[in-house]
């Protein structure tokens, strides 16, 4: 397969992997596997919802994570190299981005001013780079990576996930080496070093990305990929807690230093045909399952995504037409304006849908619950010979906490 089939089969498993981890996005695994089992196909989030019904998504319909993304790979397939300005022109003639990005993330809120907290999420976005017409150089990769966010820690995570896909695709390698990643962590730190100009010209923090970096090298060329998983995460926290205002116990978080290293031990510890089932992990799945996706589909191509939810993707029509103008290099800006077009439609339909469920969620009248002065009224009523030591204890101790009703 040459590179133009792996840049469109890696867009394609990153939108099937969002429309399926994104309706249990930030559910515990605990949580999923008592709710739904084992999860092989879309599934409506609702029953693991209860009282945040709020929060549903359409099952099978992918979400802004990857409208941005399709927008990204679309324009840069049109250029030799990134421009920031044409992707924000863009945004703008489409109007208010509400009305057609589905569950958007903070770092899309406002693309005209950088976003500045460590966010794995601008991760998704990186394959994009690898549809322009030319191989990015350093400076247009920075230049990317910096119009969307400043932070140490993405800045350099990013970096390094370029590096990598680029590294798979060109040596059409079938497996994860681990010396692939130490290479690449190498290259990544250099790079860094190299064009600390750059990164100050962008308003990000010289020193401070190279610290990053330099924590990144060591983390990546230490990871235990032959261990147990419980060995790994803490491993790669010992890390990422050093990059966080928080203190995570975790991998499955929004946090570049924690979910990417998780995402390179999932592919590598999983067969390609099972990549999808690591939607139990829980916690930011809709983050960790596109980047798993990516990285799998790079070794493997599409193979790794399960043909029932190729079929059963909304829209799928439309995304398999624009999958194959991006392969051609023949889409234009008034196909990708007609697409969002449409985008508007599947957005307001899922807002429909939502705004019924709440309303029914509304006549659904929960039993009031009994006061707790009542409960030694209530035992007191219902006392029967067959009553257990444990039964008469719990009736004295609520005898002794409302003695008007026990006299």
């Amino acid at each position: 397969m040459n590179e133009g089939w792996y840049n469109t089969a890696i867009l394609e498993s990153i939108i099937i992997a969002d429309a399926f981890a994104s309706p249990l996005d930030n559910l515990s695994a605990q949580h999923i596997k008592a709710t739904f089992g084992d999860v092989t196909e879309f599934v409506d989030p609702t029953p693991a919802l209860k009282h945040k019904l709020n929060l549903w998504k359409k099952p099978g319909l992918y979400t802004s994570l990857s409208q941005y993304c399709i927008l990204l790979c679309a324009i840069n397939s049109q250029n030799y190299t990134y421009n920031h300005q044409l992707v924000i022109n863009f945004l703008h003639s489409l109007g208010d981005s509400s009305v057609y990005f589905r569950h958007t993330p903070q770092i899309l809120h406002n693309l005209s001013n950088t976003y500045d907290t460590p966010t794995a999420e601008l991760l998704v976005f990186i394959p994009s780079l690898l549809f322009c017409k030319r191989e990015s150089t350093p400076q247009n990769l920075l230049h990317f990576i910096l119009a969307h966010n400043k932070n140490a820690a993405t800045c350099v995570a990013c970096t390094f996930f370029y590096l990598l896909l680029k590294e798979i695709i060109g040596r059409q390698l079938s497996i994860l080496h681990p010396e692939l990643v130490n290479d690449v962590s190498s290259q990544m730190a250099l790079l860094i070093q190299q064009h600390s100009a750059s990164i100050f010209e962008h308003g990000a923090n010289p020193q401070m990305v190279t610290q990053a970096a330099n924590d990144l090298h060591a983390l990546m060329t230490t990871l235990p990929f032959a261990s147990d998983e419980a060995t790994f995460t803490q491993h790669v926290l010992n890390y990422a807690n050093k990059w966080s205002n928080n203190s995570f116990t975790r991998l499955t978080v929004n946090h570049p230093f924690a979910i990417l290293p998780f995402a390179f031990y999932c592919s590598y510890s999983t067969p390609y045909d099972a990549v999808f089932s690591h939607i139990h992990h829980g916690g930011r799945v809709s983050v960790l399952l596109p980047l798993i996706a990516a990285i799998s589909t790079a070794i493997h191509d599409s193979a790794i995504i399960p043909k029932n939810l190729q079929e059963a993707l909304i829209n799928k029509t439309r995304i398999y037409q624009l999958l194959q103008f991006l392969h051609e290099g023949s889409i234009t800006m008034n196909y990708l304006t007609e697409f969002f077009q449409n985008e508007m439609k599947l957005t307001q339909k899922e807002k429909d849908e939502l705004e019924s469920k709440l309303k029914h969620s509304k006549h659904i009248k929960e039993k009031p619950k009994k006061p707790a002065a009542d409960k030694h009224n209530a035992m007191t009523n219902h006392v029967v010979e067959s009553w257990t030591k444990l039964d008469k204890a719990k009736w004295k101790k609520e005898k002794k906490k409302h003695k008007p009703y026990s006299e």
